[in-house]
């Protein structure tokens, strides 16, 4: 099949989207080689100085290319993210992107120091550097801008980088999938797919609008709150907020317009849950009663995030210190019944019926997101008259989705 290079992975809008959400929870850019060597920086305007005129010197130059590819040598041998000093005495992250045997190559981040820069610190590091053909006062101030990062900032850098090579290996194999398909196949595929392709297109905005509900807020803040994490503990715990994290990411970005089975979508939904929980400090406890054969049926993507989202927002802050999200899944001769309920205060009888009016409108003009939204694509993904309708007391509301088994 060829051998496969980042470039070919890698698209400039999705890197630049990555390198702008990396960079504001880190603080470091994002980094790679394209296929003639030049390396890409996002956001090119981070770029650190210091670094910049020892690349400017064409000796500094090519130490730091073999700095960079003794590093990616290693990471790529071990598989995992690696973080070392370069010839400058900076501290890198290198990231490897490995596809079954195959070793595609490496995401950078830095350039950065592990302590405060001072006068003293720059004496030291400029002795390696002396003999390169560098304005001295000039290579001082820029050194003086380095950006400071801890070991939890670190551990958070490489963390975060390996969420975006998994989605990377991912999108890989799909492509060599591809690639591997026969002239004939792709024939069919396409004649298939054409039928398709009108109600596909008119779909897939609203698809967009409704995994929105992940918004960049929340993720930004998610990503804040796992900074401070790091740098204010061990980072065991940190650990389990990357991982949490990370499924949300891949659910948002990878999983648009599939289907996926109903514990992947529980998944998501206890790491929505985890995050939102230990973001604003609120006891919420998940429950999860769903038999084992219904795990493995199949049901659109994010379908069940809107209506847990709807209960940390509306009902979470009028209810105690206890929060409780249920979800149960039952069989009911050929349909399931899927139901998240809540132990919130309820929503009144006027509220209830305006809802229940828009869920049953076909012609319905507004927001395509929450409750109206994964009834509109319950409607697209089943034609069997697939049914949302909102149960709602003085303690608690429940909202329960009925799907063809099938």
């Amino acid at each position: 099949m060829g051998k496969i290079s980042l470039s070919e992975i890698v698209t400039m809008p999705a890197f630049e989207e990555a390198g702008d959400l990396f960079y504001r929870a880190t603080g470091m850019t994002l980094s790679f080689r394209d296929e003639n060597g030049n390396v890409l920086f996002y956001p090119a305007e981070k770029r650190c100085n210091f670094c910049q005129m020892v690349l400017d010197s064409p000796e500094g130059s090519k130490r730091c290319q073999k700095c960079d590819n003794n590093a990616a040598d290693k990471a790529l041998k071990g598989r995992r993210p690696l973080a070392y000093t370069c010839h400058t005495g900076l501290t890198d992250v290198v990231v490897p992107v490995v596809v079954g045997d195959e070793k595609v190559g490496c995401f950078y981040s830095g350039q950065s120091l592990l302590l405060p820069p001072t006068p003293e610190r720059f004496d030291k590091f400029k002795r390696g550097l002396s003999d390169l053909d560098i304005d001295i006062d000039r290579l001082r101030e820029a050194f003086m801008c380095v950006p400071v990062v801890d070991s939890g900032r670190l551990e958070l850098a490489m963390g975060l980088l390996s969420v975006i090579c998994n989605h990377l290996v991912e999108g890989e194999i799909a492509l060599r999938r591809e690639r591997a398909l026969t002239l004939e196949q792709r024939k069919l595929r396409r004649a298939a797919e054409e039928k398709a392709r009108l109600e596909r297109d008119l779909r897939e905005m609203e698809i967009r609008l409704v995994q929105a509900q992940l918004n960049p807020h929340f993720l930004f803040n998610a990503l804040n709150l796992i900074l401070g994490n790091a740098i204010s503990e061990e980072a065991p715990q940190t650990c389990h907020l990357v991982e949490e994290l990370s499924q949300l990411l891949r659910n948002s970005l990878t999983r648009i317009g599939r289907m996926v089975t109903l514990s992947e979508e529980i998944a998501s939904i206890s790491a929505y849950i985890e995050i939102f929980r230990v973001r604003f400090a609120r006891e919420v406890k998940l429950e999860i009663n769903v038999p084992d054969d219904l795990n493995a049926l199949m049901v659109p993507a994010l379908i069940l995030q809107p209506v847990v989202e709807n209960a940390l927002v509306h009902a979470l802050p009028k209810c105690g210190d206890h929060f409780t999200v249920k979800i149960s899944a039952v069989r009911k001769e050929e349909s399931v019944e899927i139901r998240v309920t809540d132990n919130g205060p309820g929503i009144d009888k006027k509220e209830r019926a305006s809802v229940a009016k828009a869920l049953k409108s076909s012609d319905y003009e507004g927001k395509l997101t929450g409750l109206m939204g994964v009834n509109r694509r319950l409607k697209y993904y089943y034609a069997s008259n697939p049914d949302i309708r909102l149960q709602s007391r003085l303690s608690g509301t429940s909202v329960i989705i009925t799907i063809p088994s099938k």
